[in-house]
């Protein structure tokens, strides 16, 4: 009997400890996450300081003055045309993908196209760049933003197709049989049935596939053109994107380039946490 208290003491302690090695653990795994945020944001803030936080959004870049090296208003007009032009190509794209792959999972070309896509999810998007040069970008014979949101769609593609087709086969068998039940098509079922119900989940796979897009360096370096001073003037026209403006920007020698490349990662920082924070919300929200 006079064992049992040691045994208890001995597994609170145990117990204490382990929750304990798991937390410092969790700490240091997440260390490196704080340390990039709290080094960007110190750094990010004392430049928007420098111009104003409205200016700094609007006015294009002045980096010969490091006591106000202007904004990056041409490069987040930019970035905002390529996410809504990428946004256009690859959701008409991925949806019917998507359906394609959750609604005939059994056919062959069904299970090739899942893997395909799959394979496209791992691509070295420098690749996808480099494609698109040599294709949309040497026809027209200059950097333009249209040749930019092909890169990007190609790039994001994958990821919303297999979001769309995870988020279509969580939907219960028995919302289908009831519809087919009732004299529904197959093509009626899963548009008007199937999606309405996985619309949530779809959502989220969209909003994730923006947020990529809206991070993406390495495609936009051989399509764009990276031209950050004028606001973008077409779409067979030269342009820049944020994530371009901190690549060119950070490995410049002067000063007011690095001011300027610190604000634009805070902004860029901000605008995929938010995406991410909202598509994160919506998955609690899934009610399948």
């Amino acid at each position: 009997m006079s064992s049992h208290p040691r045994i208890e003491a001995s597994r609170r302690i145990k117990n204490v400890a382990g929750v304990a090695a798991i937390i410092v653990l969790a700490a240091l795994a997440l260390s490196p996450l704080f340390h990039i945020v709290a080094v960007v944001v110190l750094n990010g803030l004392r430049a928007i300081e420098l111009t104003g936080p409205l200016d700094f959004l609007a006015a294009p870049p002045n980096p010969q003055n490091p006591r106000h090296p202007g904004g990056i208003g041409p490069a987040l007009a930019g970035t905002a045309i390529l996410v809504a032009l990428t946004s256009i190509f690859s959701i008409a794209l991925a949806l019917p993908t998507g359906v394609f792959v959750a609604e005939f999972r059994r056919a062959g070309i069904s299970r090739l196209t899942l893997v395909l896509t799959l394979i496209l999810v791992e691509f070295p998007t420098v690749l996808v760049g480099l494609t698109v040069y040599a294709t949309e970008v040497k026809w027209v014979q200059r950097y333009n933003m249209l040749a930019g949101a092909i890169a990007l769609a190609i790039v994001v593609l994958p990821y919303m197709a297999v979001h769309v087709s995870e988020a279509l086969r969580h939907v219960p068998k028995d919302l289908r049989e009831a519809a087919f039940s009732l004299g529904a098509s197959r093509l009626k079922t899963v548009y008007e049935v199937v999606l309405s119900v996985a619309r949530r989940g779809i959502l989220v796979g969209i909003l994730i596939g923006v947020a990529k897009a809206a991070g993406e360096t390495a495609p936009l370096l051989f399509t764009v053109g990276g031209f950050f001073d004028t606001y973008p003037s077409g779409l067979l026209k030269p342009g820049g994107a944020v994530p371009l403006m901190i690549y060119e920007y950070i490995q410049q020698p002067g000063q007011g380039y690095h001011m300027l490349a610190w604000g634009a990662a805070l902004v860029l920082m901000v605008i995929v946490f938010a995406v991410m924070i909202i598509a994160r919300m919506g998955v609690k929200e899934v009610r399948l």
